[in-house]
């Protein structure tokens, strides 16, 4: 079982996918407060702090690419909302975490921008679509609601995430090294 070593990130995340899917489905009355909604952020947050944790590996810009391939199929039925975001994150995460501090709060900042330009992304091209009709105020009250829920979410996945890109990088095996 030691082949599954590499692929614990990729599992890790199809669970998430799973249940960031049944957290919003359940969970959306308590993510609305009057009109506005947020979704469950814990997928992007995911890739993220994946990226913030080992900005060196490139495999990892793959595997948002193709958790985001998943995601939409998953959730919309329409490709291109977390196909395009998930490694865009990843990557400028990446970019991002040679040059900005390691600290826990450096990367709460980071989450919370990556997860408020997910949602207008996702307002954007939903909108171009059709398939949401969503004016501009409500969009606003929704990205001050999600930058309050992301504060939460990324709490409560800071140390897995963390434990797990540093433990189990993606297609990378460390044993080589710990020898």
């Amino acid at each position: 079982m030691r082949f599954l070593r590499k692929w614990v990130l990729a599992i890790a995340l199809f669970l998430t996918l799973a249940f960031d899917g049944s957290l919003s489905f359940y969970m959306h009355q308590v993510l609305t407060f009057k009109s506005y909604s947020t979704g469950s952020f814990f997928l992007p947050i995911a890739i993220m702090l994946i990226a913030l944790f080992d900005d060196v590996n490139s495999k990892e810009i793959w595997l948002a690419f193709f958790t985001g391939l998943v995601a939409d199929c998953f959730f919309l039925g329409i490709l291109g909302v977390n196909l395009v975001f998930l490694p865009l994150a990843s990557w400028l995460c990446q970019k991002i975490a040679r040059f900005w501090p390691e600290t826990f709060w450096a990367r709460l900042i980071i989450i919370i921008i990556g997860c408020v330009a997910f949602q207008i992304w996702n307002w954007g091209i939903l909108r171009i679509v059709g398939l949401a009709v969503v004016p501009i105020n409500q969009l606003v009250g929704s990205l001050v609601l999600t930058a309050v829920w992301s504060i939460p979410f990324f709490f409560v996945s800071y140390w897995i995430w963390g434990n797990l890109a540093q433990s189990y990088p993606f297609l990378i095996d460390l044993d080589a090294y710990r020898q």
